[in-house]
């Protein structure tokens, strides 16, 4: 596989419920040119073999032992082929334009280096609960926002990988937390 134009990087652990229409909801993209890199934190029940099920080039599996998901995430974006990550978790789908809306954002506004969006909120039988909105959408109005609100939900987002590995990747101290943690350092090296 040459490099791919986005790396969607989903880390994976214990996910058998909700893994396989994750996974499918990537697969059924507008946007083909991606690789699906999945980290395997550590997995105990069939998160593996249900990966292992898909016969898709474009998915790539990582297996280590549990260390949490900012370790996952760093071991992901230093395997991840393309310079552009879209952060997915293992218990979401996407809409089919995720991919290429925000890839055309970030390609067509190059000064931006995260682009997040708006999350569906849907209840185990998939029906929609509520809609999360985020606290700003303008380079400004995040710039504005208090330190203690964080602007992103993170598995919404795209972004630059060079960015994240200068503002040093996630903090593997910070517990439900290190995606907050890298956004303060992010707003300090581009447009988001």
């Amino acid at each position: 596989m040459t490099e791919p134009e986005v790396t969607v990087l989903m880390p994976a652990y214990n996910a058998e419920k909700y893994i396989s229409p994750a996974i499918k909801s990537v697969l059924m993209q507008t946007f083909a040119d991606f690789e699906l890199l999945i980290i395997n934190d550590g997995s105990t029940d069939s998160t593996q073999l249900i990966i292992n099920s898909f016969e898709d080039k474009r998915i790539r599996l990582i297996n280590q032992t549990n260390q949490g998901i900012a370790a996952a995430l760093n071991i992901g974006l230093l395997n991840a082929k393309a310079k552009i990550i879209a952060r997915f978790d293992a218990d979401d789908v996407c809409l089919p334009n995720r991919l290429s809306t925000q890839y055309n954002f970030l390609t067509t506004n190059a000064d931006y280096i995260v682009v997040g969006s708006d999350a569906d909120y849907i209840n185990m039988n998939g029906e929609y609960v509520f809609t999360e909105s985020l606290p700003g959408y303008s380079y400004e109005e995040i710039r504005k926002l208090d330190i203690m609100k964080c602007p992103f939900i993170h598995s919404a987002v795209m972004y630059k990988k060079q960015f994240v590995i200068e503002a040093g990747g996630y903090n593997v101290a910070a517990s439900a937390f290190e995606d907050h943690l890298l956004w303060s350092k992010i707003l300090k090296l581009g447009k988001v």
